[in-house]
């Protein structure tokens, strides 16, 4: 039996190479054992997030730069994204802030417009529907409309004023009926991106009682009596160091456990493996989704590409062994400034933009992505690995087609030679210093 062996390091990208599994029954020690009868969560997909700031970058772009991004992410031949996030109303990686109804007393919502969506984000989303028109949508709010929150404005946190829940859902819904309009179908709602954070952007405050309130008593039910009974509802949208309990907060509210399908979270406050997988198995029923990472600068921009695209997958691999079933990076490209963004909020992306050079910066992080998401395929199911030890990071999957992926990785500064071991059979595998490799056979 062979398998194909695709390795990426500092200086090179997705090296193919074979390697041969010979019948060893007395195989032990120094060992990466292999279970794929063990089989575990279901995997939706891996994407990223259509920002106004990604959608005025590509549109910024000549028409050969656009096409190579949006092949890089979307194509057959590229990442296969199909599991992506986009936002409702602004962001923090908006050129401002804009909201769909401005007029408190339009309660029929008769001055709901998208004119702004219209100029760069649906495009973009519309862009790569064209390639891949199966992708699944995550739309999260960041606030509300100022005059719904007891600030009056969209920055700086607040809350929703609970004379709003209604119009509030009502407008998320007309949200999901205008895109349908326009051949764009969003299949998951999160109540609120970041609930528990006052930034100065964008942003609105919801304890884990007000989330499944809201979820249970108003989306839910407005989702129900306009035809989107299918429409899953995510809560949280945070970091994992709280998981375990907003959740129980939340699912205390009468009927909020039925209402919501999935819980949803981000990497800002560091791994927290143990907390999630803590959470899948107190609420199995529950999709896990990573929504939102990316390397901030205002707290890693002196790192370099290796620790970054590390970062990344030490994240992604410890979040998929925990039982997360989709994974959305955030924006899924920049200018070289990493933004724009209407706060100075500057982050780093996969892939950066030089508009004056029409220049595209394919990151590390960007090839390190794709060792999981050009390989692993919509209903795969992650399979257990065993490992001799933890300088070696190990996630494996069975796809659809029974053909099985391997994604092993070493963030240490010294090569590890070790067996890969399925049953009676094994593999020798030369894994180099900060390098990744995806196995397949």
């Amino acid at each position: 039996m062979k398998a194909l062996i695709y390795k990426s390091n500092e200086t090179m990208r997705y090296q193919k190479s074979e390697v041969s599994f010979v019948e060893n029954p007395r195989a032990e020690m120094n060992l990466i054992k292999l279970y794929p009868k063990e089989t575990r969560q279901t995997i939706y997909g891996f994407g990223g997030a259509f920002t106004e700031a990604a959608a005025v970058t590509v549109a910024s772009m000549s028409e050969t730069s656009k096409k190579k991004v949006l092949d890089a992410y979307f194509s057959k031949d590229g990442h296969k994204y199909n599991f992506c996030r986009t936002h409702i109303q602004s962001c923090d990686f908006s050129l401002g802030n804009y909201a769909y109804v401005e007029d408190p007393e339009d309660k029929e919502l008769k001055t709901f417009d998208l004119k702004r969506d219209h100029q760069y984000l649906i495009p973009f989303i519309k862009d790569a529907l064209t390639l891949n028109p199966s992708l699944i949508l995550v739309a999260s709010p960041w606030s509300p409309p100022g005059f719904m929150k007891s600030n009056g404005e969209m920055n700086h946190g607040g809350v929703l004023k609970k004379e709003y829940y209604q119009m509030w859902a009502d407008m998320i819904v007309r949200y999901l009926k205008e895109y349908e309009k326009l051949g764009i179908n969003v299949q998951y709602l999160s109540v609120q991106n970041e609930p528990k954070a006052t930034q100065t952007w964008d942003s609105c405050l919801y304890t884990g009682e007000e989330e499944g309130v809201f979820a249970a008593e108003y989306l839910r039910k407005t989702l129900d009596a306009n035809g989107y009974p299918h429409v899953k509802i995510a809560i949280w949208d945070h970091n994992k160091d709280c998981i375990i309990e907003r959740t129980e907060e939340t699912f205390a509210v009468p009927m909020a456990r039925e209402s919501v399908a999935a819980i949803a979270f981000h990497w800002y406050s560091g791994d927290h493996f143990e907390a999630l997988q803590t959470v899948k198995e107190k609420y199995p029923e529950k999709e896990l989704i990573f929504t939102e990472g990316c390397v901030e600068y205002s707290r890693f921009k002196t790192n370099s590409q290796v620790k970054n695209a590390e970062m990344y997958l030490h994240d992604i691999i410890g979040n998929l062994n925990s039982g997360m079933n989709a994974y959305i990076d955030w924006n899924l490209v920049l200018n070289v400034d990493g933004g724009p963004n209407h706060v100075g909020n500057f982050c780093d992306a996969p892939v950066m933009y030089d508009k004056e050079t029409d220049e595209l910066d394919f990151k590390l992080s960007y090839y390190y992505l794709g060792h999981l998401s050009r390989f692993v395929t919509e209903g795969a199911k992650r399979f257990v690995v065993s490992r001799c030890t933890d300088k070696v990071e190990a996630v494996g999957f069975l796809n659809p087609d029974n053909s099985k992926v391997l994604v092993l990785m070493n963030r240490t500064e010294e090569d590890k030679v070790l067996q890969i071991c399925e049953g009676n059979k094994v593999a020798d595998i030369h894994l180099e210093a900060h390098s990744i490799m995806t196995i397949c056979w």
